[in-house]
């Protein structure tokens, strides 16, 4: 088994102590060969690549959060507008998770703790333990069409997105601190200026959806949509790395009911009083094939959690069966875990691979 390891070499999450924990193990594993390779600069990844088959490696891994992993991704797929490559000519994809979230790597079962998900990769490896998924892609006005692994969406989640990475730019840490600040002035923002966003989806089985003017749209392609620390955020409880997209608007943001609204985005208030409250400013639609997303109002949109600038139309579309990456075949995430149990099990795993 040849196996490439992509990193990068200026990153201030990847510890010289999580790769002298994987490296020695995956190179214990019976027939495997270890290449490593470094990035310099944004979109390194992706260059370093494409083209590339399972004649050259038959296993990549990104060391990196959800961006890393896109960039990965667009790579070997190449440009989502030909033909899609079969998955079985591809190397198949092995996330050691170092990034800030994570949600990739999450969702696919990786536990929260990098330390636990970075033991949890090798024991995958050494198991041969694979599946196929789920892809969506996206085109933005004349953009080339490209591919996602995660999310996509205009609203409050691209403005953040896109603040914090000015912030980051000006020397300011990523710290939950700097999350909740900026989430609360683009909360802000969309009060005095929400968004208008008009929707249009069809679902594999050919169900149409349609809205106009909603303040905030997000397309999913896995389940949880994304994590507050090791908090789990579901919009679409019954969306999958094997269903199509799951979409989530707010047709308002304002008043108490906003709120509410909003706090039930995060997890908070799934109570019956506040499900009857909220069911009339929420957007809920599954399993969708195609997506178009049109906001004329200037806003701006992330896709993977990386800010893309401000489309004024975005097409989104869902794969199936596109790559193979190693990951649990049964991830055991039941909606209704309330948040003490996902802190508990952060604690837990954090503490049982640091006492090794």
């Amino acid at each position: 088994m040849h196996v490439l390891l992509i990193a990068n070499p200026e990153s201030t999450t990847q510890t010289e102590e999580l790769f002298r924990r994987v490296i020695p193990q995956l190179m214990e594993i019976e027939d495997l060969r270890l290449e490593a390779r470094f990035t310099h600069y944004a979109g390194h990844a992706e260059e370093m690549v494409q083209g590339m088959t399972r004649e050259d490696f038959d296993v990549i891994i990104p060391a990196g959060g959800d961006g890393t992993v896109n960039e990965v991704i667009n790579g070997l797929l190449g440009p989502a507008d030909g033909d899609v490559r079969p998955h079985g000519e591809l190397p198949a994809l092995a996330v050691l998770p170092t990034g800030s979230a994570n949600v990739f790597a999450r969702a696919l079962g990786y536990p929260a703790d990098n330390y636990a998900a970075a033991q949890m990769l090798v024991d995958l490896i050494r198991e041969k333990s694979t599946r196929t998924i789920t892809l969506g892609t996206w085109k933005g006005d004349e953009e080339q069409k490209r591919w996602f692994a995660v999310n996509a969406g205009f609203g409050i989640d691209a403005e953040v997105i896109a603040r914090v990475e000015r912030a980051r730019s000006r020397g300011f840490a990523a710290s939950p601190l700097l999350y909740l600040q900026v989430s609360v002035r683009a909360w802000m923002k969309a009060q005095l200026h929400p968004p208008q966003i008009s929707v249009q989806a069809t679902s594999t089985d050919g169900e149409e959806m349609s809205h106009k003017d909603v303040p905030m749209m997000l397309a999913s392609n896995t389940n949880p949509w994304t994590f507050l620390g090791p908090l789990p955020v579901v919009t679409n409880p019954g969306n999958s790395f094997d269903s199509g997209l799951g979409l989530f608007g707010l047709t308002s943001l304002r008043g108490f009911g906003g709120v509410a609204a909003m706090m039930h985005l995060i997890g908070v208030g799934h109570g019956r009083g506040i499900e009857k409250l909220i069911a009339k400013r929420t957007i809920i639609f599954d399993d969708a094939e195609q997506v178009l997303l049109e906001c004329r109002s200037g806003q701006r949109f992330q896709v993977d959690g990386e800010y893309e600038g401000k489309p004024t139309r975005v097409e989104l579309e869902s794969i199936p069966d596109v790559l193979k990456v190693f990951a649990p075949h049964e991830v055991p995430l039941p909606p209704t875990m309330s948040w003490p149990r996902h802190a508990a099990k952060y604690v837990r795993d954090f503490i049982r691979v640091r006492a090794v």
